[in-house]
């Protein structure tokens, strides 16, 4: 196989390399907690391998996986950074390349949150605007599993996971010998930390990543190649399948009465999700968004309070599997007993939702 690992190539190689399609690949990971059964490095082998497998087909080169990411896990060992310093990077090594003759350049994030998504669409759209001729094109590998999607998934997601069998799939086809899978309960009913799903250990198989793997590379080595001779996908269209099918259940709102009520809402499905915006209607009254603080208690959330205010595509609020937030609704006052509450909430920085029902306000 031809070296594709831009740091294993000498200058010749790399002179013919931009000759022959000059694309470059650069995959951004983390380092983060993914269960006991998993390295903490599972993102960037990800992204990387993946991006080997789309240059084999597409042609170009492949950076070395970078361990730089935000909006990770609050869980042991896990190193998360901030979007300021993501932004400078990502942007300073797409214009290195550049400059270095390269006129197409794909970053692919192995790490999921869609504020880190957001931000990298964002990060290549500017250095696009400063540099004539390059094309600059962001996105996270769950977008390219999401593409295939023609209907809401009604079992368990096969986009994107956390750990469990998505993610441990695509780990026993890239690195095997890293999967530990007996650190996993001999249970299909156990629970474990930093696992968003099923028991991987019974659910997960490297024929099932290799599938997924290799059509998400043929996907994204094509639009490599519709890079190259000038055509634009849509950056965010993948992402709107992916709410419009990987979140089909409506979320749930209940109340609590009281001197400080909150609006507490549940996530009933199996997929994460990633909330972007939200307006409040307590009986037909608006809400300040300034005065609505969410805030999500569950393990592996920092629980720190975010007004709806400040919420935005790269500033998001998740809410994962079978997780409950709460929104305190500051210095409303309200009796208990039912409610009309219309609440319209912004999915993933692409579409939202709007919910207009009766809420029962308990003690």
């Amino acid at each position: 196989m031809t070296e594709l690992r831009y740091e294993r190539l000498h200058p010749a190689e790399l002179r013919a390399a931009v000759e022959r399609a000059p694309i470059a690949f650069v995959p951004v990971g983390t380092l983060e907690f993914h269960g006991e059964h998993l390295p903490v490095g599972v993102d960037s082998f990800e992204a990387h391998g993946l991006c080997l497998r789309a240059a084999a087909l597409a042609g170009g080169v492949v950076l070395p996986p970078v361990y730089l990411a935000s909006g990770c896990l609050d869980l042991p060992f896990t190193l998360s950074f901030e979007l300021d310093l993501v932004h400078a990077w990502v942007g300073a090594t797409v214009e290195r390349l550049a400059d270095r003759g390269f006129s197409v350049v794909i970053v692919v994030t192995g790490h999921g949150p869609l504020d880190l998504n957001h931000l990298l669409k964002r990060v290549c759209a500017e250095v696009e605007q400063r540099r004539s001729g390059l094309s600059a094109y962001a996105l996270c590998w769950l977008e390219l599993n999401a593409a295939r999607l023609t209907e809401p998934e009604s079992d368990e997601p096969t986009c994107v996971d956390h750990a469990a069998r998505v993610e441990t799939s695509w780990m026993l086809a890239l690195e095997p010998e890293l999967v530990q899978i007996d650190r996993l309960a001999d249970d299909p009913q156990a629970a474990h930390v930093g696992v968003y799903g099923p028991n991987p250990r019974f659910t997960a198989s490297a024929e099932f990543g290799e599938r997924q793997i290799g059509a998400a590379a043929e996907l994204l080595a094509a639009r490599a190649r519709a890079l190259l001779v000038g055509e634009r996908p849509d950056p965010l269209a993948d992402l709107r399948t992916f709410v419009e099918y990987g979140w089909p259940e409506r979320p749930i709102l209940r109340g609590r009465a009281g001197p400080e009520p909150q609006l507490l809402v549940t996530n009933p499905g199996r997929a994460s999700r990633y909330l972007s915006a939200l307006r409040l209607e307590v009986d037909g009254s608006p809400l300040d968004p300034s005065i609505l603080l969410l805030v999500n208690d569950s393990v592996g959330e920092t629980g720190t309070p975010l007004r709806a205010s400040e919420l935005g595509a790269e500033n998001g609020f998740y809410l994962r599997r079978g997780q409950e937030a709460r929104i305190a609704l500051g210095g409303v006052v309200l009796a208990p007993g039912p409610h009309r509450v219309r609440a319209e909430l912004g999915l993933g920085g692409v579409t939202s939702l709007a919910m207009d029902e009766d809420v029962e306000f308990g003690l």
